[in-house]
């Protein structure tokens, strides 16, 4: 079955406090779908099953695992930054 056929079903997202289509949920940041897509989509598709036809199960376990914390995640990104600064300036 197409990784399509559910994109255009809407649920309210409690996340963003409004409807999306499934599609954003598929394919969410990164291209990664959203770690509560088990939990908003059960009640409408078998989503367990849709998941693993699409996803390999490593790909399932990194959707499903718990979000770093915020600190952390800021800091890689001033780390990345300051990185990619690095290498601009190396550049010119």
């Amino acid at each position: 079955m197409s990784i399509d056929r559910h994109d255009d079903k809407k649920i309210y997202c409690r996340l963003l406090g409004h409807e999306v289509p499934f599609v954003y949920c598929r394919q969410g940041a990164a291209s990664q779908p959203c770690r509560k897509i088990f939990d908003c989509w059960y009640e409408t598709f078998d989503i367990q099953q849709f998941m693993q036809e699409h996803f390999t199960e490593e790909q399932i376990k990194a959707i499903v695992a718990p979000p770093k914390p915020k600190m952390t995640s800021l800091m890689e990104f001033i780390q990345q930054a300051q990185k990619n600064a690095g290498i601009e300036k190396a550049k010119e």
